[in-house]
């Protein structure tokens, strides 16, 4: 023990750690005050990145729109000019030799 080492009482030695957390404790340090950051700036910052975010996604479902748009066209067109209609879901059809294989 520290008080049998040093030949002093335990007392002293608990008061002197004592005096020594309080002198040099992480409470009182002296801390250098930051200035408060601009929320505003943030705030302008994310408004942009999102208008803009906005301004990519109603352009790509613009795209998407036309996209559609000219399947549609191309489908009525292989309607009328070839009787195709791809609009149509028809099944799968099985060939002749599967179903007599199935049927055996």
């Amino acid at each position: 023990m520290l008080s049998e080492e040093y030949g002093t009482s335990r007392n002293t030695i608990n008061h002197m750690v004592s005096r020594h957390k309080s002198k040099f404790s992480p409470a009182f340090e002296a801390k250098p005050i930051l200035p408060a950051m601009s929320r505003k700036k943030t705030t302008e910052e994310t408004t942009e990145k999102l208008l803009q975010e906005n301004r990519e996604l109603c352009h790509r479902l613009e795209q998407t729109h036309l996209k559609i748009e000219s399947y549609e066209i191309m489908g009525d067109i292989l309607q009328e000019s070839y009787g195709i209609d791809l609009l149509k879901k028809s099944a799968a059809k099985q060939s002749l030799d599967l179903r007599n294989d199935t049927q055996e």
